[in-house]
């Protein structure tokens, strides 16, 4: 197999079909056609949605070991306000690897279980892994093997991260309903904005175990009555909340819920809160993270292995350990001298290092079906 070529040839076409979240259309059809014909059983609109699945049966009894793919792309601002899609996230380098993985495990033959390519909508609202798990893409799945291009700071060409430790992050959205009045007559109303400062300060000094990376940010504050003498009835609050620790993302939640209905009532006012978008934090299998440092030396040498890295991004790839604790799961790191940096328009990345990467992945997978 020619993995230059394949690159070379599929990337492109990935890349000018850019599509945002669950409009995957055209490209859920491009990957469905390709494992198609690489001899994969293909189903299409998973979860009724435009996830793709392929599967390839060795026919003999073993474990299942899912490669997964995100498919969607950004939609970003433009200077005359309007939106334009774009793969500035590396998406359809995903993409490209994940269908030359599909085709150098096929070339070089299952010894036996199966494997599973799950290509997955809506990665950058956190939906498309919900939608897989509750399709049952991954009720069979015993391994499950992600991946990211990095920025250059991080990796360079030729090395990859066996191990990216993503945070919990959690987006809070709280609503304070006060009571409206006269400018001239505060007393006989209930300011929001007094209510939604107080919330702030609160929030502002919430402490977490700094070993565990926990932070809250206060990240949107909107209200006022429009008119510059009434007493405003009404704020918006955002918080941002991240955290290593999932144990630690829940306790945070709770406290910032918490803050916000019991600050409202100290003042007369209501508060509540909803959670808007959430991922889970990684969690590292310490065998599969032994065995994927193992396969990066055999395939790069020592000089191409990294240290393990803590992002403070979230991934909703996570999603499936937690809701399959038993899932073991792997979360790589591909150095590709991405520039200036992810979800900008001018993103750019060596195409040529996506080899490694796919070599790594398709040797990893081939392991752990012969380990089985």
């Amino acid at each position: 197999m020619d993995i230059q070529k394949q690159i070379a040839t599929v990337w492109p076409q990935l890349h000018d079909m850019a599509e945002p979240a669950f409009q995957e259309v055209r490209t859920a059809k491009f990957v469905a056609d390709r494992l198609r014909e690489l001899g994969y059983t293909v189903e299409e609109n998973v979860g009724g949605t435009t996830a793709v699945v392929g599967v390839l049966d060795s026919g003999r009894p073993g474990p299942t070991v899912a490669v997964r793919s995100d498919m969607d792309c950004l939609l970003l601002k433009q200077e005359d306000g309007s939106e334009k899609a774009i793969h500035a996230c590396g998406h359809d380098a995903h993409m490209t690897v994940a269908l030359a993985v599909a085709q150098l495990v096929k070339e070089q033959g299952l010894p036996c279980g199966r494997v599973k390519l799950l290509f997955q909508p809506a990665e950058e609202i956190g939906k498309g892994a919900l939608v897989l798990l509750e399709a049952g893409a991954l009720d069979d799945v015993q391994y499950a093997l992600g991946y990211h291009v990095m920025p250059k700071d991080m990796a360079r060409s030729g090395q990859i991260i066996p191990q990216i430790n993503w945070t919990a992050c959690t987006l809070i959205e709280g609503e304070i309903r006060g009571l409206a009045a006269h400018g001239s007559q505060p007393h006989l109303g209930i300011n929001a904005i007094d209510v939604g400062a107080a919330i702030v300060n609160a929030v502002n000094a919430l402490h977490s175990n700094p070993l565990l990376g926990g932070s809250v940010k206060t990240t949107r504050f909107i209200g006022g009555a429009g008119s510059l003498n009434a007493i405003c009835d009404k704020v918006s609050i955002g918080f941002d909340l991240r955290s290593t620790s999932n144990a630690e993302m829940l306790v945070l939640r709770q406290k910032v819920a918490d803050i916000v209905t019991n600050t409202a009532k100290l003042y007369g006012a209501e508060g509540e809160s909803h959670i808007v978008g959430t991922c889970p934090a990684a969690e590292a299998d310490p065998s599969l993270l032994a065995l994927t440092k193992e396969v990066i030396v055999d395939v790069l040498g020592t000089q191409g292995l990294l240290p393990a890295a803590n992002i403070t991004v979230g991934e909703d790839f996570n999603f499936f350990k937690q809701e399959k604790p038993e899932l073991k799961t792997a979360s790589l790191g591909i150095g590709c001298d991405l520039e200036p940096r992810l979800h900008d328009p001018e993103m750019h990345f060596d195409h040529a290092a996506l080899e490694p990467a796919v070599k790594v992945l398709a040797q990893l997978t081939l392991k752990l079906l012969q380990n089985a």
